[in-house]
Protein backbone atom coordinates (compact mmCIF):
# COMPACT_ATOMS: atom_id res chain seq x y z
CA UNK A 1 0.00 0.00 0.00
CA UNK A 2 1.49 3.39 -0.76
CA UNK A 3 2.16 5.53 1.77
CA UNK A 4 0.60 9.39 1.17
CA UNK A 5 3.74 11.98 1.64
CA UNK A 6 4.44 12.87 5.21
CA UNK A 7 4.94 16.91 6.30
CA UNK A 8 8.48 17.74 5.81
CA UNK A 9 7.99 19.50 9.41
CA UNK A 10 5.57 17.44 11.57
CA UNK A 11 2.95 20.03 13.58
CA UNK A 12 3.98 20.96 16.82
CA UNK A 13 1.07 20.72 19.69
CA UNK A 14 0.59 21.58 23.33
CA UNK A 15 0.18 18.79 25.71
CA UNK A 16 -1.43 19.78 29.55
CA UNK A 17 -2.32 18.29 32.59
CA UNK A 18 -3.27 21.71 34.17
CA UNK A 19 -0.65 21.79 36.85
CA UNK A 20 -1.30 24.23 39.84
CA UNK A 21 2.01 25.83 40.72
CA UNK A 22 2.91 26.02 44.77
CA UNK A 23 2.02 29.43 46.13
CA UNK A 24 -0.83 29.84 43.82
CA UNK A 25 -4.63 28.80 43.69
CA UNK A 26 -6.38 26.22 41.60
CA UNK A 27 -8.36 29.05 40.11
CA UNK A 28 -4.82 30.71 38.83
CA UNK A 29 -3.83 27.52 37.28
CA UNK A 30 -7.32 27.36 35.61
CA UNK A 31 -7.23 30.73 34.52
CA UNK A 32 -3.05 30.53 32.93
CA UNK A 33 -4.31 27.10 31.20
CA UNK A 34 -6.41 29.58 29.61
CA UNK A 35 -3.83 31.97 29.11
CA UNK A 36 -1.30 29.33 27.51
CA UNK A 37 -4.13 28.17 25.04
CA UNK A 38 -4.49 32.01 23.58
CA UNK A 39 -0.45 31.84 23.74
CA UNK A 40 -0.56 28.76 21.73
CA UNK A 41 -3.21 29.67 19.43
CA UNK A 42 -1.13 32.85 18.43
CA UNK A 43 2.70 30.96 17.93
CA UNK A 44 1.06 28.37 15.78
CA UNK A 45 0.55 25.49 17.37
CA UNK A 46 -1.61 22.86 15.83
CA UNK A 47 -3.61 21.27 18.72
CA UNK A 48 -4.59 21.67 22.51
CA UNK A 49 -4.79 18.62 24.07
CA UNK A 50 -6.13 18.26 27.38
CA UNK A 51 -5.43 15.20 29.86
CA UNK A 52 -7.53 13.46 32.24
CA UNK A 53 -6.78 13.33 35.67
CA UNK A 54 -8.55 12.70 39.02
CA UNK A 55 -7.84 13.47 42.56
CA UNK A 56 -4.71 14.86 41.92
CA UNK A 57 -3.15 17.96 43.70
CA UNK A 58 -0.47 18.54 40.90
CA UNK A 59 -3.03 18.82 38.10
CA UNK A 60 -6.47 20.16 38.03
CA UNK A 61 -7.30 18.47 34.52
CA UNK A 62 -10.53 16.04 36.00
CA UNK A 63 -13.34 17.98 33.56
CA UNK A 64 -11.58 17.86 30.80
CA UNK A 65 -14.84 18.30 28.13
CA UNK A 66 -15.17 21.35 30.23
CA UNK A 67 -11.57 22.55 30.17
CA UNK A 68 -11.76 22.11 26.18
CA UNK A 69 -14.77 23.99 26.12
CA UNK A 70 -13.13 26.89 27.95
CA UNK A 71 -10.16 26.71 25.55
CA UNK A 72 -12.70 26.43 22.21
CA UNK A 73 -14.05 29.85 23.37
CA UNK A 74 -11.36 31.72 24.12
CA UNK A 75 -9.34 31.03 21.19
CA UNK A 76 -10.12 31.32 17.63
CA UNK A 77 -7.99 28.54 15.25
CA UNK A 78 -6.80 25.85 17.46
CA UNK A 79 -7.59 22.63 17.75
CA UNK A 80 -8.61 21.05 20.90
CA UNK A 81 -8.16 17.30 21.78
CA UNK A 82 -8.75 15.33 24.74
CA UNK A 83 -5.25 13.77 25.61
CA UNK A 84 -7.01 11.71 26.48
CA UNK A 85 -10.74 10.62 28.14
CA UNK A 86 -9.99 7.16 29.97
CA UNK A 87 -12.95 5.85 28.33
CA UNK A 88 -13.18 3.01 31.05
CA UNK A 89 -13.95 6.04 33.40
CA UNK A 90 -17.25 7.09 31.29
CA UNK A 91 -20.17 5.48 29.34
CA UNK A 92 -19.35 5.85 25.16
CA UNK A 93 -22.85 7.53 24.63
CA UNK A 94 -21.90 10.51 27.07
CA UNK A 95 -18.93 10.68 25.57
CA UNK A 96 -19.89 10.67 21.82
CA UNK A 97 -22.97 13.35 23.28
CA UNK A 98 -19.81 15.85 25.00
CA UNK A 99 -17.45 15.63 22.32
CA UNK A 100 -20.35 15.70 19.72
CA UNK A 101 -22.11 18.91 20.91
CA UNK A 102 -18.33 20.54 21.10
CA UNK A 103 -17.86 19.34 17.77
CA UNK A 104 -21.07 21.44 16.81
CA UNK A 105 -20.54 24.36 18.34
CA UNK A 106 -16.98 24.36 16.72
CA UNK A 107 -16.77 22.71 13.39
CA UNK A 108 -13.43 20.88 12.44
CA UNK A 109 -11.81 22.13 15.62
CA UNK A 110 -12.43 18.96 17.84
CA UNK A 111 -10.38 15.58 18.26
CA UNK A 112 -11.32 13.10 20.80
CA UNK A 113 -8.25 10.72 21.94
CA UNK A 114 -9.38 7.97 23.95
CA UNK A 115 -6.78 5.88 26.44
CA UNK A 116 -7.71 3.13 28.51
CA UNK A 117 -5.73 4.30 31.84
CA UNK A 118 -7.30 5.09 34.68
CA UNK A 119 -5.39 8.20 35.36
CA UNK A 120 -6.01 8.16 38.97
CA UNK A 121 -5.52 5.71 42.13
CA UNK A 122 -7.10 3.00 43.03
CA UNK A 123 -9.77 4.29 45.32
CA UNK A 124 -10.83 7.39 43.46
CA UNK A 125 -11.01 4.63 40.22
CA UNK A 126 -14.09 2.90 42.47
CA UNK A 127 -15.66 5.82 42.88
CA UNK A 128 -15.82 6.09 39.12
CA UNK A 129 -17.30 3.38 38.93
CA UNK A 130 -14.86 1.96 36.51
CA UNK A 131 -15.58 -0.38 33.78
CA UNK A 132 -13.22 -3.12 32.37
CA UNK A 133 -10.60 -1.61 30.64
CA UNK A 134 -8.78 -4.95 29.03
CA UNK A 135 -8.03 -4.15 25.16
CA UNK A 136 -10.71 -5.99 23.68
CA UNK A 137 -13.24 -4.19 25.78
CA UNK A 138 -11.22 -0.72 24.89
CA UNK A 139 -11.32 -1.73 21.38
CA UNK A 140 -15.21 -2.46 21.76
CA UNK A 141 -16.17 0.65 22.82
CA UNK A 142 -14.34 2.70 20.68
CA UNK A 143 -16.21 1.30 17.64
CA UNK A 144 -19.55 2.11 19.76
CA UNK A 145 -18.50 6.04 19.78
CA UNK A 146 -17.53 6.30 16.12
CA UNK A 147 -21.07 4.37 15.28
CA UNK A 148 -22.55 7.33 17.69
CA UNK A 149 -20.28 10.24 15.92
CA UNK A 150 -21.10 9.17 12.37
CA UNK A 151 -23.21 9.65 9.75
CA UNK A 152 -26.75 9.23 10.95
CA UNK A 153 -28.18 6.00 8.65
CA UNK A 154 -31.79 5.04 8.00
CA UNK A 155 -33.17 3.32 10.88
CA UNK A 156 -31.18 0.32 11.67
CA UNK A 157 -29.40 -1.49 14.84
CA UNK A 158 -29.65 -0.20 18.31
CA UNK A 159 -26.53 -0.62 19.39
CA UNK A 160 -25.96 -1.29 23.18
CA UNK A 161 -22.70 -2.08 25.36
CA UNK A 162 -21.28 -5.83 24.73
CA UNK A 163 -23.14 -5.82 21.31
CA UNK A 164 -20.03 -4.44 19.04
CA UNK A 165 -17.42 -7.51 19.18
CA UNK A 166 -14.31 -7.11 16.82
CA UNK A 167 -13.20 -9.63 14.11
CA UNK A 168 -9.78 -10.23 12.92
CA UNK A 169 -10.26 -7.18 10.74
CA UNK A 170 -11.16 -4.69 13.71
CA UNK A 171 -14.46 -4.07 12.19
CA UNK A 172 -18.29 -4.87 14.03
CA UNK A 173 -18.73 -8.64 12.64
CA UNK A 174 -21.67 -9.50 14.82
CA UNK A 175 -25.29 -9.47 14.08
CA UNK A 176 -26.21 -6.86 16.51
CA UNK A 177 -23.57 -4.04 14.87
CA UNK A 178 -24.20 -5.43 11.30
CA UNK A 179 -27.91 -5.41 10.44
CA UNK A 180 -30.76 -5.08 12.38
CA UNK A 181 -34.03 -4.42 10.30
CA UNK A 182 -34.82 -1.10 8.93
CA UNK A 183 -37.34 0.87 12.03
CA UNK A 184 -35.86 -0.56 14.92
CA UNK A 185 -35.04 0.98 17.82
CA UNK A 186 -31.38 2.36 17.74
CA UNK A 187 -29.48 4.86 20.28
CA UNK A 188 -28.69 8.55 19.39
CA UNK A 189 -25.99 10.82 20.59
CA UNK A 190 -27.20 13.77 19.45
CA UNK A 191 -26.07 15.96 19.11
CA UNK A 192 -22.69 14.64 18.26
CA UNK A 193 -24.37 12.40 14.95
CA UNK A 194 -23.04 13.14 11.54
CA UNK A 195 -19.63 15.50 13.26
CA UNK A 196 -17.60 12.80 12.77
CA UNK A 197 -14.24 14.22 14.52
CA UNK A 198 -10.87 12.25 14.23
CA UNK A 199 -10.72 9.96 16.92
CA UNK A 200 -6.73 8.73 18.30
CA UNK A 201 -6.32 6.08 20.63
CA UNK A 202 -3.56 7.18 23.18
CA UNK A 203 -1.18 4.83 24.76
CA UNK A 204 1.90 3.94 26.67
CA UNK A 205 3.05 0.63 25.80
CA UNK A 206 2.09 -2.19 22.56
CA UNK A 207 -1.67 -2.53 23.73
CA UNK A 208 -3.30 0.60 23.38
CA UNK A 209 -1.19 0.26 19.81
CA UNK A 210 -2.49 -2.43 18.51
CA UNK A 211 -5.70 -1.45 19.70
CA UNK A 212 -4.69 1.59 16.84
CA UNK A 213 -3.87 -0.33 14.09
CA UNK A 214 -6.66 -3.13 14.00
CA UNK A 215 -9.09 0.03 14.00
CA UNK A 216 -7.22 2.00 11.55
CA UNK A 217 -6.88 5.38 14.09
CA UNK A 218 -4.45 7.71 14.50
CA UNK A 219 -2.35 6.48 17.69
CA UNK A 220 -0.47 9.21 20.20
CA UNK A 221 2.15 7.56 22.53
CA UNK A 222 2.60 8.86 25.67
CA UNK A 223 6.37 8.93 25.37
CA UNK A 224 6.43 11.89 28.29
CA UNK A 225 6.35 9.25 31.04
CA UNK A 226 6.83 6.36 29.02
CA UNK A 227 9.76 6.95 26.43
CA UNK A 228 11.50 3.22 27.22
CA UNK A 229 8.28 1.11 25.18
CA UNK A 230 7.76 4.21 22.93
CA UNK A 231 9.52 3.06 20.22
CA UNK A 232 8.35 -0.54 20.14
CA UNK A 233 4.61 0.74 20.31
CA UNK A 234 5.11 2.81 17.48
CA UNK A 235 6.67 -0.18 15.15
CA UNK A 236 3.58 -2.46 16.36
CA UNK A 237 1.07 -0.02 15.48
CA UNK A 238 2.40 0.59 12.48
CA UNK A 239 2.82 -3.27 11.95
CA UNK A 240 -0.56 -3.48 12.82
CA UNK A 241 -2.57 -1.18 10.57
CA UNK A 242 -0.61 -2.26 7.23
CA UNK A 243 -1.77 -5.69 8.52
CA UNK A 244 -5.26 -4.43 8.26
CA UNK A 245 -4.52 -2.07 5.05
CA UNK A 246 -6.70 -3.79 2.64
CA UNK A 247 -9.95 -3.71 5.13
CA UNK A 248 -9.90 -0.14 5.06
CA UNK A 249 -9.70 3.50 3.44
CA UNK A 250 -7.93 4.72 5.21
CA UNK A 251 -4.94 6.43 3.68
CA UNK A 252 -1.94 5.73 6.11
CA UNK A 253 -0.79 5.55 10.01
CA UNK A 254 -0.65 9.06 11.96
CA UNK A 255 1.45 8.86 14.90
CA UNK A 256 1.64 11.66 17.60
CA UNK A 257 4.21 11.74 20.32
CA UNK A 258 4.59 13.38 24.02
CA UNK A 259 8.12 14.91 25.09
CA UNK A 260 8.94 16.56 27.75
CA UNK A 261 10.28 20.48 26.79
CA UNK A 262 12.16 23.31 28.32
CA UNK A 263 13.19 26.21 26.03
CA UNK A 264 14.91 29.11 27.31
CA UNK A 265 17.04 32.40 26.29
CA UNK A 266 20.26 30.05 27.47
CA UNK A 267 21.16 26.65 28.23
CA UNK A 268 21.49 27.50 32.36
CA UNK A 269 18.06 28.98 32.90
CA UNK A 270 16.29 26.20 31.04
CA UNK A 271 18.13 23.77 33.41
CA UNK A 272 17.23 25.46 35.72
CA UNK A 273 13.61 25.67 35.19
CA UNK A 274 13.60 21.87 33.89
CA UNK A 275 14.28 21.80 37.73
CA UNK A 276 10.46 22.07 38.26
CA UNK A 277 9.58 18.74 36.11
CA UNK A 278 12.24 16.92 37.48
CA UNK A 279 10.73 17.33 40.62
CA UNK A 280 7.12 16.94 39.45
CA UNK A 281 7.95 13.36 37.85
CA UNK A 282 10.05 12.45 40.94
CA UNK A 283 6.80 13.45 43.28
CA UNK A 284 4.92 11.03 40.83
CA UNK A 285 7.19 8.24 41.05
CA UNK A 286 7.79 8.89 44.88
CA UNK A 287 3.66 8.82 45.75
CA UNK A 288 4.50 12.39 46.74
CA UNK A 289 1.74 14.34 44.83
CA UNK A 290 1.74 18.39 45.35
CA UNK A 291 2.03 21.57 43.54
CA UNK A 292 4.58 22.28 40.99
CA UNK A 293 7.89 22.89 42.95
CA UNK A 294 10.33 26.44 42.62
CA UNK A 295 13.04 25.92 40.67
CA UNK A 296 16.47 24.90 42.19
CA UNK A 297 20.11 25.36 41.39
CA UNK A 298 20.54 21.81 42.67
CA UNK A 299 20.32 19.40 39.87
CA UNK A 300 19.85 16.96 42.47
CA UNK A 301 17.33 17.88 44.58
CA UNK A 302 14.23 16.40 42.60
CA UNK A 303 15.62 13.26 44.34
CA UNK A 304 14.39 13.95 47.70
CA UNK A 305 10.62 13.57 46.11
CA UNK A 306 11.30 10.31 45.28
CA UNK A 307 13.80 8.12 47.64
CA UNK A 308 14.91 5.11 46.43
CA UNK A 309 13.00 5.48 43.09
CA UNK A 310 15.78 7.45 41.49
CA UNK A 311 16.55 5.01 38.65
CA UNK A 312 12.55 5.12 37.74
CA UNK A 313 12.66 9.26 37.87
CA UNK A 314 15.45 9.36 35.29
CA UNK A 315 14.14 6.49 33.30
CA UNK A 316 10.49 8.14 32.73
CA UNK A 317 12.55 11.57 31.97
CA UNK A 318 14.51 10.26 29.32
CA UNK A 319 12.77 11.82 26.39
CA UNK A 320 13.54 15.49 27.66
CA UNK A 321 14.59 18.23 25.50
CA UNK A 322 15.99 21.09 27.41
CA UNK A 323 17.70 24.33 26.10
CA UNK A 324 17.99 26.86 23.62
CA UNK A 325 15.38 27.49 21.20
CA UNK A 326 17.26 26.62 18.02
CA UNK A 327 19.07 23.74 19.46
CA UNK A 328 15.85 21.93 21.20
CA UNK A 329 14.27 22.73 17.55
CA UNK A 330 16.92 20.61 16.21
CA UNK A 331 16.71 17.76 18.61
CA UNK A 332 13.37 17.75 18.23
CA UNK A 333 13.27 17.39 14.14
CA UNK A 334 15.91 14.58 14.65
CA UNK A 335 13.29 12.56 17.27
CA UNK A 336 10.58 13.14 14.77
CA UNK A 337 12.63 11.93 11.89
CA UNK A 338 13.69 8.50 14.09
CA UNK A 339 10.35 7.76 14.81
CA UNK A 340 8.53 9.22 11.64
CA UNK A 341 6.29 11.13 13.47
CA UNK A 342 2.88 13.59 12.12
CA UNK A 343 2.40 15.57 15.37
CA UNK A 344 4.68 16.36 18.85
CA UNK A 345 2.86 16.81 21.21
CA UNK A 346 4.93 19.53 23.92
CA UNK A 347 4.77 19.05 27.49
CA UNK A 348 6.02 21.93 29.58
CA UNK A 349 6.57 22.80 33.35
CA UNK A 350 7.61 25.59 34.85
CA UNK A 351 6.60 26.49 38.69
CA UNK A 352 6.15 30.23 36.21
CA UNK A 353 3.21 30.33 33.62
CA UNK A 354 5.15 32.70 32.50
CA UNK A 355 8.19 31.57 31.83
CA UNK A 356 5.69 28.24 30.90
CA UNK A 357 4.40 30.30 27.87
CA UNK A 358 7.40 31.75 27.22
CA UNK A 359 9.12 28.64 26.33
CA UNK A 360 6.39 27.40 24.11
CA UNK A 361 6.58 30.75 22.42
CA UNK A 362 10.32 30.33 21.63
CA UNK A 363 10.15 26.66 20.41
CA UNK A 364 7.35 27.62 17.92
CA UNK A 365 9.45 30.74 17.10
CA UNK A 366 12.19 28.16 16.20
CA UNK A 367 10.27 25.40 14.51
CA UNK A 368 7.97 26.91 12.18
CA UNK A 369 11.19 30.06 11.15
Amino acid sequence: MSQPERRAVPVLSVMDMVPVSAGRTRSDALNDMIALARAADAAGYERYWLAEHHGSTTYLSSATVVLMGQVLAATDRLGVASGGIMLPNHAPLVVAEQIGTLATLYPGRVDLGLGRAPGTDRLTAAALRRGASDPRHFAEEIVEILTYLGDAPAPGPRVTPGSLLLGASGTPDNDAAQGAEPGSPRVRAIPGEGTRPSVWVLGSSVNGARVAGQLGLPFAVASHFAPVQAEAAIATYRSVFEAQSENRPQTGPRVAAAVNVMVAPSDDEARLLFSTAMAAAARIVGNRPGPLDPPTADPQAWRTRAPGREAAVESAMSLSFVGTADDVAARLREQADRWDLDEILIVTYAHDPALRRRSYELLAQAWYA
